[in-house]
Parts: structure tokens; sequence; C-alpha cells
């Protein structure tokens, strides 16, 4: 008997030394697992501003080129001035700030009551700017679009 009490006495402790090791492994792997899970929570929560700073300047192109929009914008896309023409609008608690400038005319191919003679059209930048509630995330849009015009200068 006690042959075996000896034969067993010499590992003592190593299983002790393996549990800790692999329990702070273990740890190790935790730790850095939330760290990953932080970062693409912030990096989600980023996209979404972002997300609705574009969707801002989107909804302010749409409503600068929209029908009710150049009434109520007062708009004239009938002038040759370039001159940035402000329009802004409210998205959700976001006041939108947007520009309209005339870039230049041109004559279309087409037929009118007048042999030769196409229809004319203006054409402008619209630039928009978004941002989301607390402006910490922007987005920048312009588009350009073609107005009908009664003539060229």
């Amino acid at each position: 008997m006690c042959l075996v009490n000896q034969k067993y006495s010499h590992q003592g402790g190593f299983v002790l030394i393996l549990a800790l090791v692999l329990l702070a492994v273990l740890t190790l792997i935790g730790v850095s697992s939330m760290k990953s899970a932080n970062m693409e929570l912030k990096a989600t929560a980023n996209a979404r501003q972002h997300q609705f700073a574009f969707n801002a300047a989107q909804s302010m192109l749409e409503y600068a080129i929209s029908t009710t929009g150049i009434k109520t914008a007062n708009l004239d896309f009938q002038s040759t001035a370039a001159v940035k023409q402000p329009v802004s609008i409210k998205v959700d608690t976001v006041v939108v700030a947007g520009s309209a400038t005339y870039t230049g005319c041109s004559v279309g191919i087409g037929s009118s009551l007048q042999a030769g003679k196409g229809f004319s059209y203006n054409f402008f930048n619209i630039d928009a700017v978004g941002l989301n509630k607390t402006s910490t995330a922007s987005s920048i849009q312009a588009q350009g679009i073609r107005f009908p015009a009664a003539a060229c200068d």
C-alpha cells in the first residue's frame, strides 16, 4: 500500500495547474469576444447614424425636385442666374439644408409648332447636406436635374 501512495504523490498539483491555465485561456477568449462584440455594436450604431443622414439628404433632393417641393420651396427653375437658391426641410427633428444652382441650358431635339425648333431645358445641380440628430454623422448628396424651359438665353 505504501508503494501505491508514493507513485501518486509525484503528480500532486499538476491537475490544479492545468485547470488554472485552462481557466485563464477561457477567460482571455471571453474578454476578447466581449471586446469584439462591443466593436461590432459601435460599427452598427455608426452605420445606422450615417443611414439617417443619408436618408435626410435624399429626402432633401426629392423634395427639391418634386412638383410640390418646387412650389413650396420657391425655387425658380426658369432662372438662368448662376446663384445658389437655398432650400431647407425638416426631416424628423433635423433641418436639412440644400441649394439649387443653375448650370446651363440646352435645346433638345424634337419638333414644335415652328419647324426646326425643339424644347429647351435648364440644368440645375441640387446639393443637400444631411445630419443625424446629434450632428455626429453627415451625408453630402448631389443630383443634377433637367427642367423644361421657355427658351435658352
